[in-house]
């Protein structure tokens, strides 16, 4: 679908003129459900592969599963206008830099990994 016009698709979906095959086959309920899951199934490949990307939530830090431990705080205004200025000058996340920084002051302190 590279090559595809999506303006000319646009134009052509909403022109009243253009005739839509009617429906076939409709499901709903319990077998609309099941057809959808097959469909999942055939595009990841297995249960597990399935069960991977349906997975709520964030990937776990350092751990394949589960809820990762978090920490939250308060900072001042400016250290968080100093946040941001790290954040924008660095590229990352606030959380990786807030994980940086834990790592660094366990690192100091020579408690953590």
């Amino acid at each position: 679908m590279a090559d595809t016009n999506y303006n000319e698709l646009a134009a052509r979906l909403t022109d009243p003129a253009t005739q839509l095959p009617a429906p076939s086959a409709v499901l709903t309920g319990d077998a609309a459900a099941a057809e959808g899951r097959a469909f999942l199934l055939r595009e990841y490949g297995s249960e597990e592969a399935l069960q991977r990307a349906l997975r709520p939530g964030r990937r776990r830090v350092g751990a394949p599963s589960g809820e990762s431990p978090t920490v939250r705080a308060r900072i001042s205004d400016e250290d968080f206008a100093a946040f941001k200025i790290l954040e924008e000058r660095t590229g990352k996340k606030q959380s990786e830099l807030v994980r940086e920084a834990v790592h660094l002051l366990l690192a100091e302190h020579k408690i953590g990994a």
